[in-house]
């Protein structure tokens, strides 16, 4: 069954790279999200690296401070990668290190209406989670059923322009580490190109801290915890189908309030529990062509109120398509790529705020070596 593997393995390329990206904007923090997928590559060795450009076009007015019309805030674009070695320690264990970016977002307001509102004028969040994820199998009936754990130094920086006036504003910068830790199981066929996964990867607490009005500024910040379970599945020779159902908690994100030497700030998030459910079939066009495509829904994690309104934010739900392929140039050289574009439901929040349906655009490259 050795297309079986080798459609796999391309799928898990294309994965790594822009269908990951796609993800960027659900609950409006995630970027990346986590990703552990390489641990399950069927090379002794393999290597892999993607990067990601996100566009979010997300522009919100609000008629009741500025009766124009006018945008007022909107989201930044970002860029994100996914690194990983992985090895084989025995015929029945092996080991991923990665660097990823599961967290991130950047939002930017014309000063007038950041210092009318008491929000930053530009605020951006940052993330890095360094791994190390290990999985040990054995054989039960037709497969082998794998135990799964890891943990990770994750970094967490947030950077925002506070305004002092209509017309200025002032820097705020703040990071800090924090420790994680996952556990998971798995169960593959390898005849049938089957693995079902599922995986829990727990809250990470930081102390954030770092300079405001000239001194000292620190926040208490917990990323949430995250559960996903994945399937996939050869159905006919050179094809392959796929889901994932993924859970996060982040209804732990009601608020981040930062202390100062001066006033506390605080950025009012009111997160109900968001919920990803996605599904697609790659396709193994030649021996070294594979192409993928994926659909996605992710629930809006912004709480809804009266009639429909809001609480707070404007993380509506995302429904978004996502394509990508995977070639092999050489034998054990991968290259990946691939656009997805996603829609962002219009709305209105509490505070007056209203939007238009938006849109998110990601494209991805990647390469990955196994040996």
């Amino acid at each position: 069954m050795t297309f079986q593997y080798r459609l796999t393995g391309a799928i898990s390329a294309v994965a790594l790279g822009v269908l990951s990206a796609g993800a960027a904007h659900a609950g409006g923090l995630e970027a990346n999200g986590y990703d552990w997928d390489l641990l399950f590559d069927s090379g002794t060795y393999a290597a892999k690296a993607s990067t990601s450009y996100v566009h979010v076009n997300h522009d919100l007015g609000n008629t009741t401070l500025d009766p124009s019309g006018s945008t007022v805030a909107s989201s930044l674009d970002r860029v994100y990668f996914n690194v990983g070695a992985k090895g084989d320690l025995f015929d029945n264990a092996s080991c991923l290190v990665s660097g990823q970016n599961p967290w991130g977002s950047g939002t930017e307001r014309t000063n007038l209406y950041a210092a009318q509102t008491g929000q930053a004028v530009r605020e951006q969040l940052h993330s890095v989670d360094l791994g190390l994820t290990c999985a040990v199998g054995v054989e039960l009936g037709a497969g082998v059923v794998s135990v799964i754990g890891g943990v990770s130094a994750q970094q967490l920086r947030y950077e925002a322009d506070i305004p002092t006036s209509v017309s200025t504003s002032t820097p705020l910068s703040i990071d800090g580490w924090g420790t994680g830790w996952r556990a998971g199981v798995a169960y593959e066929i390898e005849e049938y190109a089957l693995r079902v996964s599922a995986i829990y990867n727990a809250a990470v607490d930081y102390n954030l801290e770092g300079t405001a009005f000239g001194g000292a500024a620190s926040a208490d910040v917990t990323a949430p915890q995250t559960f996903e379970v994945k399937a996939q599945t050869g159905i006919a020779p050179g094809w392959l189908a796929m889901a994932s159902v993924k859970w996060i908690d982040w209804s732990t994100i009601q608020s981040l309030d930062v202390t100062t030497v001066g006033a506390p700030l605080s950025s009012d998030y009111s997160y109900r529990d968001g919920w990803t459910v996605s599904a697609g079939v790659g396709h193994q066009l030649t021996p070294d062509l594979t192409v993928l495509g994926r659909v996605t829904w992710d629930r809006g994690t912004s709480t809804p109120g009266a009639g429909g309104v809001l609480v707070a934010g404007s993380q509506t739900d995302r429904w978004g398509l996502a394509l990508g392929a995977a070639y092999d140039a050489a034998e054990g050289v991968q290259f990946s790529g691939g656009v997805s574009l996603s829609t962002l439901a219009g709305g209105s929040n509490a505070a007056g705020e209203s939007w238009d349906r938006g849109y998110v655009i990601a494209v991805s490259g990647g390469f990955k070596g196994t040996f």
